[in-house]
């Protein structure tokens, strides 16, 4: 192999210049091999089974709390006289421990100590009163209406779904019915229905036809009374 420059410094020198390079297979890898690969275990830990858990009961809780909105905004005041009491009584309990609790507050200096306390308790007892016909009477007989438009809902449901069945197999029995009034048309005596036989009476006509010049054609004629033989033979 020919030097290119024989004054270059790596022909001039006897140190060792340059760099050698390090082959590929001598480097490093910047990461170990199937470092980034996880390997997830079959079962869970306790742990993970009751982050599942939680979350499963609050994804339940969210759909119950959503489905119980949408039935407050359809059906939230009931149409019967029980609700109408319960709800007039709630009025009258809260307009009455407002109006004691006012009194306590304001008519304090003229009302004895005593008295004025007696009017505090009875505001906070009918605020109770109040809570408890709400939560416990109101709530249930909304419930119940609640569920008394959902049975009526699902009826209704039930009734629009069975109507349109009938609908759509209405034009199926209507085929059926022509098909077999069709083939109940009355038979004459060989079994064949009306159409059939009037189909069949003209062949049945050339038939006859054909055979009665056969057996004309075929009988003997018999001499006329005070014929000769000749005219008979010409015959």
């Amino acid at each position: 192999m020919s030097q290119r420059n024989p004054m270059n410094e790596r022909y001039t020198s006897d140190e060792r210049t340059g760099k050698t390079r390090k082959s590929a297979a001598a480097a490093k890898p910047k990461s170990q091999a199937a470092a980034s690969v996880t390997v997830k275990k079959a079962s869970k830990t306790p742990q993970e089974r009751k982050a599942a858990r939680k979350a499963e009961q609050k994804a339940a809780r969210k759909k119950a709390q959503a489905q119980q909105r949408e039935l407050d905004r359809k059906y939230y005041t009931p149409d019967t006289d029980r609700y109408r009491k319960l709800r007039k009584l709630w009025w009258l309990l809260l307009v009455c421990a407002i109006l004691c609790t006012v009194c306590s507050f304001f008519f304090r200096a003229q009302l004895p100590e005593g008295v004025s306390m007696a009017v505090l308790l009875a505001a906070y007892a009918f605020i109770i009163a109040a809570f408890y016909v709400d939560f416990a009477k109101i709530r249930k007989e909304r419930m119940a209406y609640q569920d008394r438009m959902l049975a009526l809902e699902e009826k209704q449901k039930r009734e629009e779904k069975a109507a349109e069945r009938a609908a759509k197999a209405a034009p199926k029995k209507g085929k059926k019915r022509s098909v077999g009034a069709a083939q109940a048309a009355p038979a004459d005596e060989n079994g064949i229905g009306s159409e059939e036989a009037e189909e069949a009476e003209p062949q049945k006509k050339g038939i006859a036809s054909l055979f009665g010049r056969r057996k004309a054609a075929a009988a003997p004629l018999e001499p006329a009374e005070g014929a000769t033989a000749e005219e008979v033979a010409q015959k």
